[in-house]
């Protein structure tokens, strides 16, 4: 198993849980509860792949390029040199707007049109979409979910990018509505919460659930938030005998 063509995420626990990290051409799906570190981890993968010279594209649904910038700065990663360098483009593709017309309000949108374009147009080596939820929740069957979403990748595909993209899970899940980005990406990246049984502390652990054509390790780890950003410990540092996923 090649080690050379992985890329890291930032997180050296998780990389190690991978292997090394992530592998050229992978579409990677993070998923988890609000919360749970989606946003965090990927920046850090994001400041880890502009580290290691790789051009990068990064989505937001939720965040400005302003928000994103001032707070990574927390973290210690500063993003401006690379946008100016013009490694690093970050965009907000709100998915729906409010306008006004003939005196009433409406919702509109061309976000499952406007994302697979923008992807298509700015050709990175490393896209982040954070998160695909809304672009999934626009699409009125599970059939053209999994259609748009299967045409997303086949772009990032075709482009040679790595990808990680992040879901929130269904309510009381660890699944996403449908299942259909767990089917259709590379990789499945869990990430959870844990309660102990007299409710005085939650945990948060992590499992790669899928790594397709890909080596990696199934154990189930603690891990939690710095001021450097997400951590994964090692195995035997998570005690999980007192606690139950929630």
């Amino acid at each position: 198993m090649e080690s050379v063509t992985r890329l890291s995420t930032g997180i050296s626990g998780l990389d190690e849980m991978l292997y090394g990290g992530i592998n050229h051409g992978s579409i990677v799906a993070m998923v988890g509860p609000p919360g749970s570190g989606k946003t965090l981890s990927s920046l850090q993968f994001l400041h880890a792949s502009l580290h290691s010279g790789r051009t990068c594209l990064y989505i937001s649904a939720n965040s400005s390029e302003n928000e994103l910038v001032r707070h990574s700065r927390c973290y210690g990663w500063d993003f401006e040199p690379f946008i100016k360098s013009k490694q690093l483009m970050l965009m907000r593709i709100q998915p729906v707007q409010l306008t006004q017309s003939e005196g009433s309000m409406h919702l509109v949108s061309d976000y499952l049109n406007k994302l697979p374009r923008v992807v298509k147009e700015i050709k990175m080596e490393v896209v982040v979409i954070d998160s695909i939820t809304d672009f999934l929740l626009l699409c009125k069957s599970e059939i053209e979910s999994r259609s748009r979403l299967l045409y997303l990748f086949q772009i990032l595909k075709t482009n040679g990018s790595i990808a990680l993209i992040t879901v929130e899970s269904d309510v009381n899940s660890d699944s996403t509505r449908h299942g259909v980005v767990e089917y259709l990406a590379d990789g499945l990246i869990v990430l959870r919460r844990v309660q102990s049984t007299d409710l005085s502390e939650i945990v948060h652990v992590i499992q790669v659930a899928k790594m397709r054509w890909d080596k990696h390790m199934r154990e189930i780890r603690q891990y939690d938030f710095t001021d450097k950003g997400i951590v994964v410990y090692n195995k035997y540092e998570v005690m999980l005998n007192d606690i139950h996923v929630r």
